[in-house]
């Protein structure tokens, strides 16, 4: 019989009840997940912290979007939709004119539901529903996630065997049959410098079935604790190697996130920049086709009156026409726009949206290049892990020589049994039977070739670690140096432009005053002439946010918070405004636009 706290039981109903157990403790695999949720964001927290990122991760959010339908994942050949053409139809149609226009404008027009988004209200929507940033997101749990599981193997840890052996001895085709039962329960450390240490409890009970004789129960009991711990090959901070490595890993994916979520951010701010010059495109475009027409209604009343010819009159239609044409490319390229915006950030592709402009308050930074180049070099964060990547290199070749050395590992135990004259022992422990044994083991390093070029190969590594390094920090010098250009070239390019309307203007207005001295082709490239020049100020004006913004992000000096938005630097706030278009608001949350508070 088997003895459980002082009481004894035959070894088919101890059975019967740790399967009942196992089956229990299967069923509860699954739960527990909140548990680890919260232990991975409390780790990816503190990583932050280490770092001094703004990011908050939590693992349990849900994204909005269409599930899709599981199918049938045991299928060898799963089924595909591809109908032949003779199975499709393909409906024609004839429009005119008039609904052919009507349904452009209609497109136009702005739904009574739509969203209205700025750009907080956008930066902040791509941190809370965006995919990919979410994908981002997840890689930094992944992260996290390798990390407990390594943490874990460094601690305690606990298992429970139970096997059951059935066997019988045939005597003339009479058999006598038993049941033996073991059970063994261990606890398991890894030691800091290499090798374990455990300690194991088992158990065994055997039953005659047949009761063929007069003992036909018996139990017994063992405490077993041994060591198993190298000397020298596998000991020292190499047995440490993936406890080590795992944990700079999660500081190496902390700093991928953070430079990952600058410009991530960075991009939907460009984007949204250019959706806002899209829509002062097409604010152009429409002035131009007023302009146009007020040519042409001139031309047709001076063609009437005599006093101009045919030709002139039908150039300034046509030049009407292209005019009406260019306006609709542009609010088509533009609704295109919105549409691949709504999907980055998220948003449902049929919920209708509203730009709303607003200014981005970005000061011209006063620096010197070689200041800017000294700031990205210390401030990168990428270029911070390229160098700290050059130590685990070398630490690669501090494990390889450790796997040259000899192996001498020393291993002991010592067992404590119940009593062996009691068939019953229960958990009777005898001291007094104690046996312990202890060992030593030394191994000849006679093949350690391939220990050998394992080590050519971690110093080749670091040589190109160092390289990697070198080239990196080189290609940043160039990026920033070639983004402080850049505030420079987008400041001169806005100027031009801004002498480029004006001089347009004037030249719109002599003729104006005097149209009778002008052809209609003058007019007409006057007309053209003002709304390229207010197109390419409106983009130049978005060439200077965008070269300020690429500055701060090329040396590492862009902060964006936890809800996305940019968070300007001392000195770049004036007034009340904050740099991402609206009223500063420190309070900000990750609320969507549009839905509710």
């Amino acid at each position: 019989m088997t003895v459980v706290s002082g009481l004894s039981l035959p070894p088919r109903a101890v059975l019967a009840g740790l399967i009942t157990l196992a089956a229990t403790a299967g069923c509860q695999n699954d739960s527990g997940m909140g548990e680890i949720d919260q232990r991975i964001e409390a780790l990816l927290a503190d990583t932050n912290r280490s770092i001094d990122a703004d990011s908050s991760v939590s693992v349990d959010r849900n994204l909005p979007g269409n599930e899709i339908a599981p199918g049938d994942t045991t299928a060898q050949r799963p089924a595909t939709v591809n109908p032949p053409a003779e199975s499709l139809s393909f409906a024609t149609a004839e429009y005119e004119a008039e609904e052919i226009i009507a349904r452009l404008q209609a497109y136009n027009e702005t739904p009574a539901d739509a969203v209205h988004l700025d750009l907080a209200g956008a930066l902040r929507h791509a941190v809370a529903h965006s995919r990919e940033f979410r994908s981002a997101e997840e890689d930094y749990v992944l992260a996290a996630l390798r990390l407990l599981i390594e943490r874990h193997r460094w601690g305690p840890r606990f298992f429970n065997d139970v096997s059951t052996t059935i066997s019988g001895d045939g005597d003339d085709g009479l058999f006598d049959t038993s049941m033996r039962l073991v059970n063994e329960f261990r606890v398991t450390q890894r030691l800091p410098y290499g090798g374990e240490v455990s300690a194991r409890a088992l158990a065994q009970a055997t039953e005659d079935l047949h009761y063929r004789v007069s003992g036909e129960h018996n139990q017994s009991a063992d405490l077993i604790l041994a060591a198993d711990i190298p000397l020298l090959r596998g000991a020292g901070l190499t047995a440490r190697e993936s406890r080590i490595q795992t944990e700079r890993n999660l500081v190496y994916a902390a700093r991928d996130f953070e430079r990952y979520r600058r410009e991530f951010l960075f991009d939907i701010t460009v984007d949204f920049l250019d959706l806002v010059v899209a829509q002062r495109s097409i604010v152009n475009a429409e002035r131009n086709v007023a302009s146009f027409q007020r040519l042409q209604d001139r031309g047709r009343a001076l063609y009437e009156a005599g006093r101009q010819d045919r030709f002139e009159t039908a150039r300034a239609e046509q030049d009407t026409v292209e005019a009406i044409e260019r306006l609709t490319r542009t609010q088509e390229s533009y609704r295109l726009a919105v549409d691949r915006f709504k999907v980055r950030l998220g948003l449902p592709i049929d919920q209708a949206v509203v730009i709303d402009p607003a200014d981005l308050e970005a000061p011209t930074p006063d620096i010197s290049v070689d200041e800017a180049v000294r700031r990205a070099l210390t401030y990168r964060l990428d270029l911070q892990t390229r160098r700290d990547r050059i130590d685990d290199s070398r630490r690669a070749i501090a494990n390889a020589r450790n796997e040259l050395l000899p192996d001498l590992d020393l291993s002991g135990s010592v067992g404590i049994p119940t009593d062996p004259d009691r068939d019953r022992a229960g958990l009777d422990f005898a001291p007094g039977e104690t046996s312990f044994d202890v060992g030593i083991t030394f191994g000849l390093p006679l093949d350690r070739e391939i220990e050998r070029l394992g080590l050519r190969e971690a110093q080749i590594n670091v040589e190109q670690a160092n390289r990697s390094y070198d080239r990196s920090r080189d290609d940043i010098a160039v990026e920033v140096r070639s983004a402080v250009r850049g505030i420079d070239r987008a400041l001169f390019s806005l100027a031009i432009q801004e002498r480029n309307i004006e001089i347009a203007q004037q030249r719109v207005a002599s003729i104006e005053a005097d149209p009778d001295r002008a052809t209609v082709q003058d007019q007409s490239d006057a007309i053209n002439g003002l709304l390229s020049a207010e197109d390419n100020r409106d983009s130049a004006s978005r060439d200077v946010k965008v070269a300020i913004l690429a500055y701060l992000l090329a040396t590492g000096q862009l902060r964006v918070n936890n809800d996305g938005t940019i968070r300007p630097l001392e000195g770049m706030v004036a007034g009340s405004s904050d740099i991402n278009g609206g009223e500063a608001d420190p309070s900000s949350d990750n609320q969507a636009p549009g839905s509710e508070p």
